[in-house]
């Protein structure tokens, strides 16, 4: 399957700096385009895998089935979806996402993350073949895996160059999600595990074209990206000091600075992504940035949780919330205390937007 005209169909996602012509995405006034409430929810980093991890296949249906009784317009998924890059984790996440309604443009936008590119290391064995395995990854076949399996996903979204799928544009409501790639290809100096972030020449370059558009200012620009913008090696979350280093050399985001003012100019007040498994909001030069990559393993609070975005009345609102839900465990269960609202308070950041 592909993309035509933002629809399903036969030829490639339109490019708007094409000369064949598609649909063009008119510039409208927020108060135009949106009721008073639009809610986008996010997660990221589910890691579902048949094989490794069926514990996550179960937390992300249950966060799923919460998730469903909420009100809320659009889904965002940064990547990571599947752990192992198998088509048989491909298509259970595809089977789990229509079964609750989710496997639509207008509903869902996914980009991917390493893992679903690359596979990775899953058992302490893994560590030592790994390396060598990860140079015979055919890391377009695997893009182009993505693409088609979520390809319901990419209805209603224009690509911006001419070089593949990334970046593209789909207007949500009052949001301009742009969404992008920031797996580079295997390196053995700049990217040896697959784990690091870059966003390419192309990419950069179509982003550049579009700063100064009337898309940029009539609707707001959320970015979607797999990659954090953290500096783990000053994460002093991470005990131990030689892990940062490694964390910080084999996990980052290469030339976050250089996207990071990029992002400015292109009006981005918000960006959604995943990578390291935490949930957390935190601000880099004037623009917040939210982690959903704890929804449903590995973070310290050990319950199912996610992002939103809210658009109100002219205000946005990025919060994490959490259900009072475990995570799934392939160990022994245990006995989790009954979760209180004071225990966990979502961190909140309230923006008033400029119409």
């Amino acid at each position: 399957m592909s993309f035509v005209n933002g629809n399903l169909g036969n030829e490639a996602l339109p490019s708007l700096s094409s000369s064949r012509p598609v649909p063009v995405v008119p510039a409208l006034n927020i108060k135009s385009i949106t009721q008073n409430r639009y809610r986008i929810i996010h997660i990221s980093d589910p890691h579902l895998s048949k094989q490794f991890y069926r514990e996550h296949i179960k937390s992300f249906r249950k966060l799923l089935q919460q998730v469903m009784q909420t009100r809320f317009d659009h889904m965002v998924i940064s990547g990571d979806i599947v752990s192992t890059a198998e088509e048989d984790d491909y298509y259970l996440a595809r089977e789990i996402l229509s079964k609750f309604g989710l496997l639509s443009g207008d509903r869902l936008t996914v980009v991917p993350g390493n893992h679903d590119i690359f596979g990775g290391p899953h058992r302490a064995i893994d560590v030592l073949s790994f390396p060598q395995h990860i140079r015979s990854v055919d890391y377009r076949r695997h893009l182009e895996l993505f693409t088609d399996v979520f390809a319901e996903a990419f209805q209603g979204a224009y690509r911006l160059g001419e070089h593949g799928t990334f970046p593209f544009i789909k207007p949500a409501g009052p949001f301009l999600l742009i969404g992008l790639n920031s797996i580079p290809p295997w390196s053995l100096w700049d990217n040896p595990l697959g784990t690091n972030g870059l966003l390419d020449e192309n990419q950069m370059g179509s982003l550049e074209d579009l700063v100064g558009s009337p898309l940029t200012t009539s609707l707001l620009p959320v970015i979607v990206i797999h990659h954090h913008f953290n500096n783990l090696a000053n994460d002093e979350t991470i005990k131990n000091s030689l892990w940062r280093k490694i964390e910080s050399n084999t996990m980052r985001m290469k030339k976050r600075r250089k996207v990071l003012k990029l992002f400015r100019a292109l009006n981005v007040r918000y960006v959604l992504h995943g990578h390291i498994h935490r949930n957390e909001i935190y601000e880099r030069d004037g623009i917040w940035l939210a982690n959903g990559a704890g929804a449903v393993c590995d973070d310290p609070l050990r319950f199912l949780k996610f992002n939103t975005l809210d658009f109100h009345n002219g205000s946005v609102e990025l919060t994490t919330g959490v259900f009072p839900i475990p995570f799934e465990t392939s160990k022994p269960k245990v006995d989790y205390p009954k979760l209180k609202k004071a225990v966990a308070p979502p961190r909140l950041t309230t923006h008033p937007v400029v119409l």
